[in-house]
Parts: C-alpha cells; structure tokens; sequence
C-alpha cells in the first residue's frame, strides 16, 4: 500500500513531535546527573586545594627531616629533605598552572618566596654548620629562623585554602543558577516545539505537495526537449532551493547542448586539420623528412608543410597564435596562401609576403602567425627566413665533432611574425650542411613546456636533450624528444608540439654530375 506524500510528511512530524519529548526526556535526566556529577568532583577533589595541602605538607615533613637528621646525623634523612624539596616544586608548578585569580596568584608566590627562603636557610647555614660538628648552633639558627618561616609557611596555605574554598563556593553557585536558567529553557523549547511541530504537520504538506507537483510538471517539460521553464518557488526551505538547482540545471543543459555542437564543429575543424596536414610526403633524392606532431587540444595552431620544386625541398613549420578553431583558421589561411603562391613559381620571399598580406586583411589586429620558411638545396645548401619563430636546431652528422658543435641552435636574423606589420622583414639565414646533418625544425611547444613546479623547459634543456638524442635515427628522434617534454610536463601539456626533423644524406650522383635531379632517385620519408 502506497502512502501520499502528504500522509508520510505527517507521520514523520508525528514522529518527530514524540522525538522531541524523548530528546526533553533525556537532556532534563542529564541535567540531573550533571549537576550530580559537578557536586561530587567539588566536595571531593578541587586540585587547587590538593596542591595547597601538598605544598604546605612537604615544607612540614622538610622541617621535621632535617630536625630529624640534626638529631641522629643519617643521610636517610638528609635525602629525605632532598625528596621533599623536588616534591614542594613539583606541586608549586602545577598550583602556578591551576591559580588564575590575582589574588590566589599573589599568595601562592608568596607562599613560594617563604618556602625558597626556608630551604635556602636550610642548605646555606644549618647543614653546613651540621657538617662542622656545630649542631647546637644548626638547632638554634633552625629554631630561631625556620619555625618562623615553616609559620608564614602554613599562614600562607591556609589563605590560600580559604581563597580556593571560596572560588568552589561561588563556582558551585554559578553551576546551580545555570542549570536552572537551562532547565527553564529546555522547557520552553520544548513547548514550543510541541507547537510548531502540530502547526507544521498539517499546513506543510499542503504547501509542499503544490510546489513538488510544479517540480513535475517542469521536469516533464524539459524531458520533452523543452529547456525553457520558469520556476518561481518562494518557500524559504529546500524546495526552494530545489527549484533553484532546478533552473541552474535547465542552464547546464543549454549549454551541454550548445557544447556538442561545439564539439561536432570541432570535431570537423579537426578532419579538415589532419587532411591537411598529414598528407603523403613528396619524395626528394637524398634528403629524409620526419614529421612529428602532438597536439594539446583537438584542433590547434600548429602545423607545416613540405613540397618540392624547382629541385629543392621547401619546409615550413608554423604556429599561430590562440587555440582552437580560431588559431586553425589561421594556419588554413597561411597553408592556402603558401601553397597557392609556390603553385604559381613564387620565390620564398614572395610566398612570406602573401602570406603577411592575407593574415593582414583576414584576422584582426592582435592575430599572428610564426614560421620558418626553408629551402634545402641538393648540395647540401638550407636557406630559411624566420619570421618571429624559434630558430631551427643543427646537429652535426660527423663522428668527430666536439659535443658543443655537435648540436647548436642555427641563430640569425628574426624577423617580424606574420599578421602585424606591412613590412614584417624578409633576412634570411644560410646553413650548409653536410651528409649525415640533420635540420630540426619545431614550434615553441618544446621551450615552453611546464613542469608541475611552473618552470619551462627552455632552449639549455632543449639542446642537451638533442645532444644526447642525436644518436638515433631521424626516424625516432622526434619522437624521444616529444617522450622527453612529456616527460618533464607530467603529461600535461599547454601548447602543441610540432617538429620536423630534415636529414641530409648527400646528393645523388645525378646532381653531383649535372646538377639537377632525374626524379627518380631513392627516397626516405613516412606519412
């Protein structure tokens, strides 16, 4: 059998109601029994008293000690006394943690300056005078000086008792009142729960039933697709806030929605990207090409580019500035306009100016692009232009290069990046390079690395790490390398990482006797 909603809030108020009573019940037994409690921890053991006494007590047993030892001369006395003084200061250190009053503080320092007194009568005058066979003269200082200090001694602790009495007195006084202001106030919060409760268990249900039945009606709307409901609950209690959530939960799937449309144009954006990038390589005689990509997102502002013609190999390597489809667009407009200008026989300088000219008039002000636009020559000959880019990075093929020459970062002119100026600087840089030479071209995703600690990976970093890669094959060194930043990052990476790694393997005999290329020499590279 199913109970409305109305019928289970009342049977829980119902409920609740005889919880109050047992809850009253209970707190005025425990009121009862504390008061019980606190009578017996004061009548019996209040601390203050108990270190007074123990105080005062072990001045007495010092004084009979040494009396005792002045008598019969035994060292089992005299260590007795010592006893007796380790435990006067045992005791005065807890009364100084327990006294808090001024009053109480006064005396008890007091108390303490007569007993420092007493024991230093003791171990300056009447032992030593003990020790010279003078015990007359010990008993007569010990009587004379001693009985008058082991009095102020227990004038001293009886004020203080008298002071403790009375701070148990007025103590036990406050108890008493408070607990019956308590029981006064339990009893009226008790009343008026019994009132509240029988008012609540009849006029809440009611009201809770026709704000809940709205709830429905607007959860059955947004089932249907219809994220556009209006709840105005004004009930100062959950529901409220349950209408509220309500709302903010209506928002979030306006926006999930909106954001699986974002991710199928991303998703989109991100075809179109691989498309152009990951396409087959043209095959160049003499020159292996590894590309290597990894991106942060799903779409980014990376990407390069390799063709050849008029017999050399052009490489280009870009990254423009932002994330996601903004900085893709960016990198389709500059990949459109190299490719269309290389099409119509253009030199690097013309294809960079395009470029320029085409971010300029297509993207707004604070947009720009950086790349290294290379040309590699079958002899060896690379000639780039860095347009506000990382300079590209030489490691040196020959066994018998020292290690700072093995690798080194190809410095030259740098150039304004694309998108910013009308003249952004069009110098070039000159490397020649040698077979078994290898040209690293790659985005700043590599310097700028984090580690979880916020320090970046940095161009020292990068050409060790090259240094010591530089044994392996080109096919893998992009590659480790990415392993390496990854490494270093944790896995979280911030920017995109692209490199591409140019292997001069020398030039076919073809061109070393006619200077020129057949077409159709051997050729390395992988997709």
């Amino acid at each position: 059998m199913k109970l409305s909603l109305r019928r289970k809030i009342t049977g829980g108020f119902a409920l609740l109601l005889i919880l109050v009573i047992l809850l009253g019940w209970v707190t005025l037994s425990l009121f009862g029994s504390l008061r019980t409690i606190q009578r017996s921890i004061f009548d019996e053991a209040v601390p203050g008293v108990v270190a007074v006494d123990e105080i005062v007590r072990s001045y007495t047993a010092q004084s009979a000690a040494v009396r005792g030892f002045l008598i019969v001369n035994q060292e089992r006395l005299l260590e007795q006394y010592r006893d007796e003084v380790r435990q006067a200061e045992r005791w005065q250190d807890a009364a100084e943690r327990l006294f808090t009053g001024e009053r109480e503080r006064d005396l008890l320092a007091q108390l303490i300056e007569a007993g420092d007194s007493y024991q230093g009568l003791v171990d300056d005058r009447v032992i030593p005078l003990a020790s010279e066979g003078r015990r007359a003269s010990a008993f007569q200082v010990l009587g004379s000086e001693g009985a008058s200090l082991i009095s102020e001694i227990e004038f001293l602790g009886s004020e203080l008792r008298a002071a403790q009495d009375e701070i148990v007195a007025q103590t036990r006084s406050d108890l008493v009142a408070r607990s019956n202001q308590a029981l006064a106030i339990l009893l009226l919060v008790i009343l008026g729960a019994l009132f509240l409760g029988s008012t609540v268990a009849v006029a809440l249900p009611r009201r809770l039933v026709a704000n809940l039945q709205r709830l429905v009606d607007a959860a059955r709307a947004i089932g249907r697709g219809d994220f556009n409901q209006k709840l105005e609950i004004r009930s100062g209690d959950e529901v409220e806030e349950l209408a509220r959530r309500f709302g903010e939960m209506q928002s979030g799937l306006k926006r999930l929605q909106q954001l699986a449309l974002q991710d199928r144009e991303l998703e989109i954006a991100a075809s179109i990207q691989r498309n152009l990038l990951q396409r087959t390589l043209p095959t160049t005689p003499g020159i292996t090409i590894v590309p290597t990509q990894r991106q942060a997102n799903l779409v980014g502002g990376d990407w390069y580019d390799v063709d050849v013609a008029h017999d050399a190999l052009t490489v280009v390597v870009g990254d423009a500035s932002g994330k996601g489809i903004g900085a893709a667009l960016m990198a389709t407009v500059v990949l459109s306009v190299l490719r269309a200008e290389r099409g119509l026989g253009s030199n690097p300088r013309r294809v960079v100016e395009r470029a320029n000219d085409a971010l300029r008039e297509a993207t707004d002000h604070d947009s720009f692009t950086t790349l290294v636009y290379a040309e590699v020559q079958p002899d060896g000959t690379a000639r780039w232009l860095n347009m506000g880019h990382p300079p590209p990075f030489v490691i040196r093929g020959a066994i018998d290069v020292d290690d700072r020459r093995r690798g080194y970062f190809a410095e030259g002119p740098r150039n304004r990046a694309l998108g910013w100026f009308e003249d952004p600087g069009l110098a070039e840089v000159e490397v020649k390079l040698q077979p078994g030479d290898r040209l690293v071209l790659f985005t700043d995703g590599f310097l700028e690395a984090k580690s979880p600690e916020g320090e970046t990976f940095g161009e020292p970093r990068f050409a060790d790490a090259m240094i010591e890669l530089a044994q392996l094959d080109a096919a893998s060194l992009g590659d480790e390398l990415t392993a390496v930043v990854e490494r270093y990052a944790a896995g979280k990476l911030d920017d995109d990482l692209t490199m591409i790694v140019v292997e001069y393997l020398g030039a076919p005999a073809e061109v070393a006797a006619e200077g020129r290329l057949s077409g159709e020499e051997q050729w390395h590279s992988r997709r």
